[in-house]
């Protein structure tokens, strides 16, 4: 066995048997976080718009709506807006356009 493998071994005796460092055990104060804030329900789409990417945002925005069919239709909307945040702007455009015509099935 080599030196480092010898030495791991050792060590780990050592804390099996409680005779190595004792463990140092950091106390923190729990603070009570602030509400948190709402999220905007308005996507801003920036750049030039791909438009395999759209597709690809579409079908992705799509497929979620057929898994939750049984959800009311602003929770869907809430979280494809919520999962539309951070993508590419590409991307976004087409969940954003599964979003409108959501809104308007909602509407109608």
């Amino acid at each position: 066995m080599n030196s480092l493998a010898e030495m791991a071994l050792q060590h780990a005796r050592k804390r099996l048997a409680g005779s190595g460092k004792p463990r140092r055990t950091a106390h923190a104060v729990v603070v009570p976080s602030a509400a948190p804030k709402p999220k905007s329900m308005d996507l801003v789409i920036t750049g030039p718009i791909n438009h395999f990417m759209f597709l690809e945002g579409r079908n992705w925005a799509v497929d979620i709506v057929a898994s939750l069919r049984a959800a009311p239709a602003d929770v869907v909307i809430e979280r494809l807006t919520g999962a539309a945040a951070g993508r590419p702007g590409s991307y976004a455009a087409g969940i954003q356009s599964v979003i409108k015509e959501l809104q308007e099935a909602a509407s109608a």
